[in-house]
């Protein structure tokens, strides 16, 4: 399987770029942090799953938009690429 490249015009590509970029290292940074994060005993255990679910989703969601995000920087280089061959 061929990792995917978003074939849209560069201006649309760069502004994929820019909201995935975004999305994908607010999700990873706090999802992340609060995943590896000093644990507290007072939480009741179902205040804790629901916080576990939160933070795998942002981590989740974190992830597939930095696959989005790379797939559009893909389609701005082959954008580039086929400019440069003409």
């Amino acid at each position: 399987m061929k990792f995917p490249t978003l074939k849209a015009p560069i201006a649309v590509n760069i502004l994929i770029t820019l909201f995935s970029g975004f999305v994908s290292f607010f999700g990873l940074v706090f999802g992340i942090a609060h995943m590896f994060g000093e644990p507290n005993p007072n939480i009741p255990r179902s205040e804790h799953i629901k916080g576990v679910i939160a933070v795998a989703t942002l981590c989740v969601l974190g992830v597939a938009f930095l696959i989005i995000t790379i797939a559009s920087l893909r389609g701005i280089f082959q954008k580039l690429k086929e400019r440069k061959e003409r």
